[in-house]
């Protein structure tokens, strides 16, 4: 498996502040550690007037298929299964909206990483809250689609970059323009990913729609 920041971090042209000086970030920490059986470290990696923007990665001494079946019972991130209480928040939102309830200027989450042995998981902001809103359906939506998108099983990726967007998406100005700045809606993370596998030269796309790895260009969302 390849260094776990070579694929993404490359491309993030953001400085990363290691100290952020929020309020109630070492608790914050500590939920999401205990939550997501993690280590896990948060840093800033913008401030402005208005508030703060996180990027928070979680390292998991599980592989994918062990978070993934942990996910179903219950027993990884305390969320429970479609039956119970799938529609309950989950910590991670709960506890990110303790953490906005101590600071009066705005925390959002700009990345997500979840590190898992033999997978890493990065998700991107696309919108306001996007992050803390659909972390839990993208979870929920990794774990119905993996048998497609292992190869059928054969070979788990090692890298899930959510979302992706379709190169020739950039012929349409307005697209554009969405994109940069943040209008995008929540059907955007369930269209297409970036697929990373040891055996492939390039990333590859996923098609959630249709349930398939395509090869072809693909723009990785960096804004």
């Amino acid at each position: 498996m390849q260094n776990k920041q070579d694929n993404f971090r490359d491309n993030l042209r953001i400085k990363l502040d290691d100290n952020p000086q929020i309020k109630g970030l070492v608790e914050f920490k500590k939920r999401l550690e205990r939550d997501y059986f993690s280590n896990v470290s948060v840093r800033n990696c913008s401030s402005d007037n208005v508030g703060e923007n996180l990027v928070i990665e979680m390292d998991c001494n599980f592989t994918l298929v062990e978070i993934l079946s942990h996910l179903q019972k219950g027993t990884w991130g305390r969320i429970y299964s479609a039956q119970n209480s799938w529609s309950k928040s989950s910590p991670f939102s709960r506890a990110l909206k303790k953490l906005n309830k101590l600071n009066s200027r705005r925390i959002d989450i700009e990345e997500l990483s979840i590190f898992a042995k033999d997978c890493s998981i990065i998700i991107k902001n696309i919108f306001e809250n996007s992050i803390e809103e659909q972390l839990r359906q993208i979870l929920q939506t990794i774990a119905e689609h993996y048998v497609y998108l292992s190869k059928r099983l054969t070979e788990t990726p090692y890298e899930i970059y959510i979302p992706v967007f379709e190169e020739d998406l950039f012929e349409n100005e307005s697209k554009l323009k969405n994109i940069r700045a943040g209008n995008n809606k929540k059907k955007d993370y369930f269209k297409y990913w970036g697929l990373y596998f040891e055996s492939e030269k390039d990333a590859l796309i996923y098609d959630l729609n249709n349930k398939s790895i395509i090869y072809g260009d693909l723009f990785m969302l960096n804004h």
